[in-house]
């Protein structure tokens, strides 16, 4: 079965386009007729009936389904394919500018965007050439394109993939066989890299224990399992240049490798002052509410820039903050765009008239996802509502770390869940657990519907609190209904407020 995700995809692509190894095919042809379990298809495309002499893909699935659904074009082939998953899975695209592989948001992309497959069609690039003075494209252009088009076409061409064929064999020695080879070590990580590659016994220095030390003081914010990497990713974004990728740290140490020291020292101490900033200004009271580890390298940056920020400074970093989040503005860009929103925040921390916030279709705003199914903190749709509730309840003020504890995540009701057996989101209360906290340590908050004191902070009001004294028929739904109506409103204000369009399921 095939399970890799796009990035793996891309990641093979890359790989190939570098001329980096990605191991070897292993093929088995077994020498009784006894069935076993086989692939239907490769890719996107059918697998046609076994004859004689076939070969099982022992190892080497993913890697070959990626290669042959990407470059092979259907339209000039005999096999049968899946067309809705190969637009939606294979069809993968180069950027001769940028000289990158991406998955496009839709079918509209520059001319200089092409697909992978048409890379190996050496009539096409004829076509290609044409279509850019069509275009109007300048003739330096249109030179470096077609140069470009024709290496990376040549360098898939001439691409020698190795294979091992195994003839013979039992299914249990093959199994054996297999997980000698598909077993490996530990993957070097970036940091421990990183750390190798920076490691000063003069100045004392080991990048690795500087993030454990970083980590260990993070616990007061409740960020310490922020993962690694994105720490790895706030340091070397602070050289200027954007490595959100990871794929150039090590050119970066090396060039860099007189100065990193400092550079990482200064980084690890703003993204201190971040981690503060989005705790206390943002009420982003733990790492796993963070909407996009992306967000933290921005405003890393924005700390290493700018030491004293002023209150103007600061409101617009806030504003950039929900921004980002209620638009998605994280996943449905690219790199190559989010580099640009990357640049586009680099002009404002030198000159704050400019606007923080990059839209690549200046014409049209952004629009927020729809109001979320269920909470969940893997979807970025659920933590901003989070992040509202918090905000909202607390009248979008700041907060002393000092006094807070963390997050509070009970529901009005705790026994009801849908068919799926998840919480409404309309359920929730989200609260500031503080140290002298008021409110007992219970995950049903059904209490408040029948208190004296006024809860409309958390979207309760008194016509609710009579539902649920009265036990009116259906009086849960009922009231779920109307605090779901109450915040999608008060959500839907505050949303519009910041420029975006509000997509309203209620």
């Amino acid at each position: 079965m095939f399970s890799w995700t796009n990035k793996n995809k891309l990641d093979l692509l890359d790989s190939l386009k570098c001329g980096y190894p990605i191991g070897s095919i292993l093929f088995w042809q077994p020498d009784t007729n006894k069935k076993h379990i086989a692939a239907e298809k490769i890719g996107p495309f059918s697998v046609p009936p076994k004859k004689d002499n076939f070969f099982y893909i022992l190892d080497g699935f993913q890697r070959l389904s990626t290669i042959l659904g990407c470059l092979i074009n259907p339209q000039k082939s005999s096999l049968p394919y899946d067309e809705k998953k190969w637009k939606k899975e294979f069809l993968i695209y180069y950027d001769l500018e940028m000289e990158e592989f991406f998955l496009p948001r839709s079918e509209n992309v520059e001319s200089h965007q092409i697909p992978v497959y048409q890379l190996l069609d050496t009539r096409a690039a004829f076509l290609f050439e044409r279509e850019l003075a069509k275009k109007e494209y300048k003739e330096n252009d249109i030179e470096k394109y077609i140069d470009r088009y024709t290496e990376l076409g040549t360098t898939l061409i001439d691409y020698s993939l190795p294979s091992i064929d195994m003839i013979g064999g039992e299914i249990e020695e093959v199994v054996d066989v297999f997980s000698r080879v598909n077993s490996k070590g530990s993957d070097i990580s970036p940091d421990w890299m990183a750390s190798a590659l920076t490691y000063n016994s003069d100045q004392g220095f080991r990048l690795g224990t500087e993030i454990d030390n970083l980590l260990e003081y993070l616990k007061i914010y409740n960020f310490s399992e922020i993962k690694r990497e994105l720490i790895l990713q706030c340091i070397t974004n602070s050289f200027g240049k954007v490595y959100f990728d990871q794929s150039k740290i090590e050119l970066l140490i090396k060039q860099q490798k007189d100065n990193f020291i400092k550079v990482a020292k200064e980084s690890i101490e703003s993204i201190k002052n971040a981690v503060q900033f989005l705790f206390e200004e943002l009420l982003v009271i733990d790492g796993k509410l963070l909407p996009y580890g992306i967000q933290l390298i921005f405003i890393t940056d924005f700390f290493n820039q700018i030491k004293k920020p002023t209150e103007i400074q600061l409101k617009k970093l806030r504003k950039w903050f929900w921004i980002t989040t209620y638009a998605g503005y994280f996943t449905m860009y690219s790199l190559s765009k989010q580099r640009e929103a990357y640049y586009q925040f680099q002009r404002f921390l030198k000159d704050e008239n400019e606007n923080l916030v990059y839209n690549d279709r200046p014409d049209s705003s952004f629009e927020s996802p729809e109001f979320p199914n269920k909470i969940f903190f893997g979807s970025v749709r659920a933590k901003a509502l989070i992040l509202f509730m918090l905000n909202y309840a607390n009248n979008f003020q700041k907060v002393n770390s000092q006094e807070i504890e963390g997050l509070k995540l009970s529901y009005l009701f705790y026994d009801m869940k849908d068919d799926k057996g998840d919480f409404y989101p309309e359920s929730a209360v989200a609260i500031l657990d503080k140290l002298q906290s008021v409110f007992p340590k219970s995950k049903d908050m059904s209490f408040m519907l029948e208190s004296e004191k006024n809860y409309e902070q958390y979207f309760i009001t008194s016509e609710m609190n009579d539902i649920y004294k009265n036990k009116y028929t259906a009086f849960q739904r009922n009231i779920l209904d109307k605090r779901k109506n109450i915040i999608i409103n008060a959500e839907k204000e505050f949303v519009e407020n910041l420029g975006i369009n509000y997509s309203d399921n209620g």
